[in-house]
């Protein structure tokens, strides 16, 4: 739901959208749903899958190697696809 092929599918309306201040998708392609651009048109905030892919490599770099993570690298790769 909300990604290939069925791009346009969405678990929630945008009349119910209305109702909420934060709308998360784990979808990572597109990167834009349907679900984020109808919360944002109701003044939600979005999170994309994306963005939750990303913090998540931040935080498992550094759980792994104790070093800090590249955050800008991993930007500039996300920002590829």
């Amino acid at each position: 739901m909300g990604m290939q092929p069925n791009v346009d599918e969405t678990p929630i309306s945008k009349h119910a959208l209305k109702h909420y201040a934060l709308v998360f998708d784990a979808v990572y392609t597109p990167r834009i749903t349907r679900l984020l651009r109808e919360a944002e048109e109701c003044g939600a905030i979005t999170v994309s899958g994306s963005e939750m892919f990303v913090r998540q490599a931040y935080e498992q770099f550094e759980i792994f190697t104790g070093l800090p993570s590249p955050k800008e690298l991993y930007w500039q790769i996300m920002s590829k696809y």
